[in-house]
């Protein structure tokens, strides 16, 4: 999160500094401060009035990225740090965040006039072709205060901007019809600087967020319900589409193009598709309906909160300025480093659990990256969870830190705390997922599958009574779990009478051709003998 000396900035904070009145530490002092980045100059008569001699002012424009509140505090801080570790005759007098307001300004577009020739269907055509091609868009004028139509007319009459004169007859111009004379002018649309801009601001902010949570619960039910009336949850997801678009893609009355619209049924229909999702991914973990339904969309708020910290976290930072071949030379080892985990996973789960060894069981890659993939994205959603902590701690000015950068050691433990949960969760998740086989196989059910690998339950007949077995004797009484065959051999595994301790059963090895294997009886707990 390393971020250059005056790269990037949103704050500005001037301060009034004051120095020894001598030419050596003022250069000092100037050298200093100009190599962060900042802009130094001398302090004009009237800003240096509460400074006497033997001190001279100096006016510093510090500037750092962040949120508003804390910044001034930040740049100070930065100063005094600075002035602290080089040991510099440095005093912080006046600070002030540098904020000009806001101008009402008005927009005005000038467009072409509709046809008015041809047919109905032709000239609907050639106003959409323009609309698609950006005919209708080539001038604006932006005027400052209430809307005043007139005043731009003449203001676009009299430019000769580009070379090409607005022609009345061909051209209109489209803006906010202007006000009565003893009309107020509202507040701006969406303008957090005023009470009316803020509130709308916060209205569309609610909507927004209600919108996609009412999308995420639609498409939950609809994975959760088993009936054809869970259709009718579609109804509340098009009103939710219609009013995000009304909100976020037009100002009032509230009348968003279709473009906006079609991008906001685009998106509730992603959000409806994630809720599927989720609930089903969340249905292993138990809970009734209900409690999930709400559990999710407070994982998904929580998770737009790891977003924009990782957000303010990355952008603008060393990564951000490197991402075009950074992120690439990440990748490309991915793909080397997913099959090799995801066997780490089968030997765990095969090999360790059931002492079957992997290379007897057809894996495929894709079955290896599949398996390595839940892990390796838990693991990288727990290290992104701490990078957005330290994006809202940049954001914020937390710590004390000097400059804008954090600890070099902290790349290093970011990384190992990635390895290790990743190893922890696949390693952890195998040894479950072996006891729920073990578990399954004892009762008489076939064991759930682990990531495309699914065992099966089969009765097993000697075609001679002495073939070779290796760690035999081979079971024939009860069902025993393949995992399929791989060459001229095949993997068995029974579990033991007392299944005690680290006694759960024994894996045996014999040739295909020695052995009939078929399915067992339908019935429960009936052994292979009644099983026929």
């Amino acid at each position: 999160m390393d971020q250059e000396p005056g790269h990037s900035f949103n704050r500005r904070v001037r301060l009034l500094v004051e120095v020894p009145n001598q030419p050596d530490e003022t250069a000092l002092v100037e050298e200093l401060l100009t190599a962060q980045g900042w802009s130094v100059r001398e302090a004009t008569v009237e800003e240096r009035t509460s400074i006497a001699f033997p001190r001279t002012g100096r006016v510093v424009e510090v500037r750092l990225r962040g949120a508003r509140r804390g910044a001034r505090r930040a740049a100070v801080r930065r100063v005094e740090s600075l002035a602290s570790r080089a040991k510099v005759p440095l005093w912080v007098r006046q600070s002030v965040l540098l904020e000009y307001p806001r101008e009402r300004r008005t927009l005005y577009r000038a467009r072409l006039r509709p046809p008015d020739q041809g047919t109905f269907a032709a000239r609907r055509l050639l106003r959409l072709v323009r609309q698609i091609d950006g005919s209708h868009d080539q001038r604006a004028l932006s005027l400052a205060g209430a809307p005043d139509r007139a005043r731009a007319l003449n203001e676009l009459g009299a430019s000769r901007l580009g070379g090409r004169p607005f022609d009345p007859e061909r051209e209109e111009l489209t803006g906010p019809p202007d006000l009565p004379g003893d009309a107020v002018p509202p507040d701006p649309w969406l303008d957090p600087e005023t009470p009316g801009g803020l509130w709308s601001l916060a209205l569309t902010v609610v909507g927004v967020l209600l919108s996609m949570l009412v999308c995420l619960a639609v498409g939950g039910l609809i994975q959760a319900l088993d009936t054809p009336w869970r259709w009718l949850g579609l109804g509340p997801v098009a009103g939710a589409a219609s009013a995000a678009g009304a909100l976020v893609g037009a100002a009032p009355p509230l009348r968003p193009r279709p473009l906006v619209l079609l991008g906001s049924a685009a998106g509730c229909a992603v959000l409806v598709f994630c809720g599927y999702q989720l609930l089903a991914v969340t249905e292993g973990t138990g809970g009734s309906i209900a409690l999930r339904a709400v559990v999710m969309p407070l994982f998904v708020l929580l998770a737009l909160a790891v977003g924009y910290g990782v957000h303010w976290a990355l952008v603008p930072s060393w990564f951000s300025r490197h991402a075009s071949w950074l992120v690439p030379a990440l990748l490309a080892p991915l793909l080397l480093l997913l099959p090799w985990f995801g066997r780490l996973l089968y030997t765990v789960y095969l090999t360790i659990g059931f002492g079957i060894p992997v290379e007897s069981v057809p894996l495929t890659t894709y079955s290896m990256m599949y398996a390595a993939l839940k892990p390796m994205a838990v693991a990288a959603g727990f290290a992104l969870f701490f990078v957005g902590v330290a994006g809202w701690a940049r954001h914020l000015y937390w710590g004390r830190i000097p400059g804008e950068s954090s600890p070099t050691f902290l790349l290093p433990l970011s990384a190992l705390q990635y390895i290790v949960t990743a190893l922890l969760l696949g390693v952890l998740s195998a040894g479950y997922a072996w006891g729920d086989a073990v578990g399954a196989v004892r009762e008489g059910r076939t064991p759930p599958g682990y990531y495309g690998l699914r065992g099966t339950l089969m009765c097993v007949e000697l075609k001679d009574p002495d073939i070779p077995v290796y760690n035999g004797p081979l079971v024939t009484d009860r069902p025993v779990v393949t995992f399929g065959a791989s060459g001229e051999r095949v993997w068995l595994w029974a579990p033991s009478q007392r299944g005690s301790g680290s006694d759960q059963g024994r894996a045996m090895s014999v040739r295909l051709e020695d052995v009939t294997l078929t399915r067992p009886a339908v019935a429960k707990d009936r052994d292979c003998r009644d099983g026929g």
